[in-house]
């Protein structure tokens, strides 16, 4: 995972020096953000592993699907965007010995905003945070009842978008961003 991170950074870096050559700001008032991504490092796989109630038997195998992301924001100026996102997350713990399945499906949806750093076009760097509401739904195949994640969901993210045309482009978020520590998606910019 932190070789993951490392080579994130040095990726976010070189986008950077090679975007310099545009002094245009891609951040601008009035414009808009739609992004789509896939979240890497699903935290809520821990909290299952150290949680559930089936925890200690020694087959037990917990995986993941997402957090699947999409996320709007508008810019209130040329560095500041605020916006909304959501993303779903499904959880898996089973052991094959004791025939015993259990899952989580968590939904987030959190108001965000990011401060906008970039003096280029085509390069986006961005930090910022968001706070709301998260929803999670614990079942398995017997009535006992689980652990459920509580419902205040925060995120605080180190991010850039990178435009391969004046409207779409590719993106990345290190930090705590929905239940994973990296999202990697693309961005449609509108104007």
């Amino acid at each position: 995972m932190k070789a993951l991170a490392i080579s994130f950074l040095l990726l976010l870096f070189s986008l950077k020096i090679n975007a310099q050559l545009n002094a245009e700001y891609s951040s601008k008032k009035g414009k808009s953000i739609i992004t789509a991504s896939y979240g890497i490092g699903n935290v809520w796989v821990y909290f299952l592993e150290h949680n559930s109630l089936i925890k200690d038997i020694p087959d037990y195998q917990v995986s993941s699907i997402g957090p699947f992301t999409v996320c709007y924001e508008n810019f209130i100026s040329n560095k500041i965007s605020i916006g909304i996102t959501t993303s779903y997350s499904i959880v898996k713990g089973e052991t094959k010995r004791f025939l015993v399945d259990e899952q989580i499906s968590i939904f987030t949806a959190l108001a965000r905003a990011n401060y906008h750093f970039g003096h280029s076009n085509k390069f986006d760097p961005y930090l910022g945070g968001g706070l709301g509401y998260v929803r999670s739904v614990y079942r398995n195949n017997s009535s006992i009842p689980g652990p459920v994640p509580g419902e205040f969901g925060y995120s605080a993210q180190i991010g850039a978008h990178y435009y391969l045309t004046k409207k779409a482009g590719f993106f990345g978020e290190l930090g705590y961003v929905n239940g994973s520590f990296l999202q990697l998606g693309f961005v449609l910019r509108f104007f």
